[in-house]
């Protein structure tokens, strides 16, 4: 054999080797399956929007709700059969609930992976009333803003733009509904905005 023949057949079976490696790479991952089971947890954080990914460019005021955790994690909520717990909830309020997570990866849809959040946390039970940074009582000031934007979790609509239709129009005063359902639910007689 010459040289050059040698030097050929090494090359190709180090070709061949890596793409064994490569492809042997490839089946040990696709091989480990996911683990999508819930687990159970307690989490204790702050109710707020869900940061976007993509923080590039124009942002819509759009606001899906969540958690963020004392540890900086975050989490979109799912009040499941406690949907009345939702109802205590307002931007800003602190939540200590116990429920299970269903991580990101393992979610049927992509609507959430524009989002930074970990996954879906379900409540199941809540562990001590919400506390706010808004006051309560009889009297105090009402963010306008957030109650406005704070109602489209309750909302559905086709698209975003229609949302933010909504807000500008309940920041105007034309969805008083919105504010009297804010105040009452939040015992808020004779707040102002």
């Amino acid at each position: 054999m010459n040289t050059n023949t040698v030097i050929g057949v090494i090359v190709v079976l180090i070709i061949v080797g890596l793409a064994g490696i490569y492809y042997m790479e490839g089946f040990s991952r696709e091989s480990r399956p996911l683990d999508a089971t819930p687990r159970s947890v307690t989490l204790s954080g702050t109710y707020t929007c869900l940061p976007h990914l993509d923080t590039t460019g124009p942002q819509t005021e759009e606001c899906a709700f969540g958690i963020q955790t004392d540890d900086g994690e975050y989490y979109a909520v799912n009040f499941g059969q406690s949907e009345d717990s939702m109802d205590q909830f307002q931007s800003g309020a602190h939540i200590n609930a116990e429920g299970f997570v269903v991580i990101k990866e393992a979610l049927s849809t992509d609507h959430w992976q524009k989002y930074n959040m970990k996954g879906i946390f379900t409540v199941t039970r809540m562990l001590e009333a919400p506390t706010t940074t808004e006051p309560t009582g009889s009297s105090g000031k009402i963010d306008i803003n957030a109650v406005c934007e704070g109602a489209l979790i309750y909302m559905t609509f086709p698209d975003g733009t229609a949302a933010e239709k909504f807000v500008a129009e309940c920041k105007e005063g034309k969805h008083p509904e919105v504010l009297e359902q804010y105040q009452a639910q939040l015992n808020l007689d004779g707040a102002t905005i």
